[in-house]
C-alpha cells in the first residue's frame, strides 16, 4: 500500500458542533472507514485493495480531501446531507480536469458477531496436501445463526494491513484468530517473520469493535509480543484479550481447545477473559501442567487489568 499523503493546506478550524465525519461508510468505492480530529479527517477505503484519503473539514462543513489508490491519486470533497447520514461529492485524477460523483451511506450500526480467521498457508510444497484450521472452523460454527465467520489467507504484512483494515469496518464485535507457524517473535508468512510492529500497525485501524486477537501458533505468549501489543491497541479497544500458547502445541490438541475456547465466546455468551478462565479450569492439558497422555498446551491470555497487575509486580 502506497504511503499516506500529506495533509491538504490548512484551513480554519471547524467548530466545535461541527459536522462528525468519524464512522464507517457505505460509498461508491467501496467501505470506508474515516476518523476525525478537530478539523482533520483520515482514513481508508477498500477500492482497489486499501486506499488512503485525508483531509480537512472547511467553516462550511465540506470535507477537501486527497486519496490515495495503488496506482491513482487525486483529490475531491464530500458534503454531508442534513442530519449527517449520507455524503455527496466529486472527485477527480491526478492531471485530469474531469470530475466524478463520490457518494456514500452511514453503514448499520446493528451489533453482531464477527470471526475473523487470518491463516498462513500451513504447506510448504506440493507434496504436501492441503488444509486449513479455519475452514474447520466456519464449518463447526455454521450452527450458530448469530455468528459470521470471514476467513482468508495472508502472505505478507500488506495482506495483514488490508484484511485488518476491512475487518475493523465490520458492524459489531470482532473476534480475531491469527492461524500460522511463530516463535516468540511473531508469526511466520510467506515473506518472514511478521514481528510485534507489523502486527500492532494492522491492528491499530480497529477503533474500539476489537474484542480478542487469539494465537492459533506455538510459542507466541512466551515473549513479549502479547504485553506490547496490549499496551498499544488497549486505549482504542479496552476489553480487548490476547491469547495463545507459550509451547509448542500439538495441532490436535490445539484445534480441540480453541473450538471450546471459541463456542464458550461466540455460543455461550461468555466474555473472552471468562472463557480462557473457564478452558484452564476444564481442560487439564490446556495449561502447563502435562497429563499422562498429553504435553501441557501452554494456553495463556493477558487483558488490561492482568497486565497492569503484573508491570506492578502483583
Amino acid at each position: 500500500m502506497t504511503s499516506i499523503i500529506a495533509l491538504l493546506a490548512l484551513t480554519l478550524p471547524v467548530q466545535s458542533d461541527g459536522p462528525d465525519w468519524s464512522g464507517r461508510w457505505v460509498t461508491t468505492y467501496g467501505d470506508m472507514m474515516l476518523t476525525q480530529e478537530d478539523d482533520s479527517v483520515h482514513g481508508y477505503y477498500t477500492y482497489g485493495g486499501l486506499s488512503t484519503i485525508e483531509g480537512r473539514v472547511d467553516r462550511t462543513g465540506r470535507l477537501n480531501f486527497e486519496y490515495t489508490e495503488a496506482a491513482a491519486s487525486g483529490e475531491g470533497w464530500f458534503e454531508l446531507s442534513e442530519g449527517g447520514q449520507s455524503f455527496s461529492g466529486r472527485w477527480r485524477q491526478s492531471g485530469s480536469t474531469a470530475w466524478s460523483s463520490w457518494e456514500g451511506y452511514r453503514a448499520g450500526s446493528e451489533g453482531g458477531k464477527w470471526l475473523v480467521v487470518l491463516e498462513a498457508e500451513w504447506q510448504s510444497g506440493m507434496s504436501e496436501a492441503e488444509y486449513s484450521f479455519g475452514e474447520m472452523l466456519r464449518a463447526f460454527l455454521s450452527r450458530l445463526d448469530s455468528v459470521r465467520v470471514r476467513h482468508r489467507f495472508v502472505h505478507d504484512a500488506a495482506d495483514l494491513r488490508r484484511f485488518c483494515a476491512e475487518a475493523s469496518m465490520l458492524p459489531g464485535d470482532v473476534y480475531l484468530l491469527l492461524a500460522a507457524h511463530a516463535t516468540e517473535e511473531g508469526i511466520e508468512l510467506a515473506e518472514g517473520t511478521c514481528s510485534a510492529s507489523s502486527l500492532s500497525r494492522a491492528l491499530q485501524s480497529f477503533q474500539g469493535n476489537l474484542r480478542l486477537v487469539h494465537f492459533s501458533a506455538c510459542l507466541v505468549m512466551n515473549g513479549p509480543l502479547p504485553d506490547k501489543l496490549l499496551r498499544e491497541l488497549n486505549e482504542d479497544n479496552p476489553d480487548l484479550v490476547i491469547s495463545g500458547y507459550t509451547r509448542d502445541v500439538d495441532w490436535a490438541l490445539s484445534a480441540v481447545l480453541e473450538m471450546f475456547y471459541l463456542d464458550l465466546i461466540l455460543g455461550k455468551g461468555h466474555s473472552p477473559g471468562e472463557a480462557a478462565e473457564i478452558l484452564l479450569q476444564s481442560i487439564d492439558a490446556a495449561g502447563e501442567n502435562d497429563t499422562r497422555y498429553l504435553e501441557g498446551a501452554g494456553f495463556d491470555y493477558v487483558f488490561e487489568e492482568r497486565a497492569a497487575r503484573s508491570a506492578a509486580g502483583k
